[in-house]
Formats: C-alpha cells, structure tokens, sequence
C-alpha cells in the first residue's frame, strides 16, 4: 500500500469518526429540544412567549442536524474523489477500491442529507412541533 493510499483511507476514517461524535452530538440536541418541548407543554404558565422560543429552538436543533447530516456524507465523498484522482490501477486492491465507488456513488458533494435522515428529522420536528403546539387532552 502506497504512502498516498494509507492518507486517503486514513483521512476517511478520521472523517467517519468526527461525524461519529457530530452524531452523538446531534441526537442530544435532539433530546434536549424534545424535553424543552414536553416541559413547555407541562407547564401550565407557558405563555406564547415561550412556546415561540421553545419553537424556535427545536427548529435550530433540527436545522443543525440537517446540516450534519448532509455534512456526514463528506469523508465518503471526499475519499471517493481521491481514490478517482489517484487512479484505481494505483490502488493496491482495486476491485475493492471500485466496490468502494461503487457504494458512495458520487465525488460531488452533497446538498441534502439521505432520504432517511430527512424523514428522521422530518418526525422529529413534527414531534417537537405537535408537543409544544397540540392540544391537551386533561
């Protein structure tokens, strides 16, 4: 294996780390904007004051983790345009260097996340939005 392809792989994996921890990062946002929205909802003095700043805060957690998700498909894309650049005969295995792109696709980055992590936090929203907003059935 070349110096050139243990960079490329080495920076992949790096890559796939920090988006491991932007993703830990992410889903307790994503917690703390669902329990400030059930604890708007329980709170018999919320005012629309502070249901429209419990709102505007879980519509920033789940604006940030779009954008982590879409930022989450970088190192696979970034990888994939190196390994094109260093040239698959260069490879020192590569079948698997093509499987590779094969799997990711694209070099071009990405503008959206998956059509998973959108429905996710498409759900998400909804939840925080139905439980700051929804009626209360005492």
């Amino acid at each position: 294996m070349s110096e050139t392809e243990q960079l490329i792989w080495n920076f992949f994996q790096m890559g796939y780390l920090i988006n491991a921890m932007s993703f830990i990062g992410t889903i307790i946002a994503i917690w703390l904007a669902l329990r400030v929205a059930n604890m708007t909802r329980e709170n018999s003095e919320s005012n629309i004051v502070s249901k429209l700043l419990s709102t505007g805060f879980g519509l920033c957690v789940v604006a940030g983790s779009w954008m982590q998700f879409t930022l989450a498909t970088v190192p696979w894309r970034n990888a994939s345009d190196a390994i094109t650049r260093f040239g698959l005969d260069n490879m020192s295995n590569p079948e698997g260097a093509q499987m590779f792109l094969d799997y990711v696709g694209s070099t071009d980055g990405a503008a959206m996340p998956t059509p998973l992590g959108m429905a996710f936090l498409i759900i998400i929203l909804l939840m925080i939005l139905g439980l700051i907003w929804g009626p209360k059935n005492n």
